[in-house]
């Protein structure tokens, strides 16, 4: 829990008793398939701020919730572990939460046990 709540910043957006803000925010998802580009929220506001962001769901179950991510781009919890630890992947929108984060690996695994604890 250390780790989600401090050098990790998972609580920014995955905090109360649901592991939510019920907010939306563009964490750089990398586009998965042939299919055209998924713009979310933008979708309803049509807002550029909000362009490629989806709303933080859940981490309650998450370990049966798999694949991750909107659109199923990463199979594994470990996956989206390191996506986060990278800052996402770069875009215009990309929400300002979103930086690296240094875990080592000792730091990757306490968060990955914490995770799958939450369900």
């Amino acid at each position: 829990m250390a780790v989600f709540k401090g050098k990790g910043r998972c609580i920014a957006c995955h905090n109360g008793s649901n592991f939510t803000d019920n907010h939306f925010h563009n964490t750089g998802v990398p586009q998965v398939g042939p299919m055209e580009e998924d713009l979310g929220r933008f979708y309803v506001t049509r807002r550029e701020q909000d362009k490629r962001a989806f709303k933080t769901p859940t981490l309650r179950i998450v370990i049966e919730s798999a694949p991750y991510m909107h659109d199923g781009a990463f199979k594994t919890l470990e996956e989206v572990v390191d996506f986060y630890d990278k800052g996402g992947n770069a875009n215009p929108q990309l929400s300002a939460l979103m930086k690296p984060l240094g875990l080592s690996p000792e730091e990757k695994t306490d968060l990955l046990a914490f995770l799958k604890a939450l369900t």
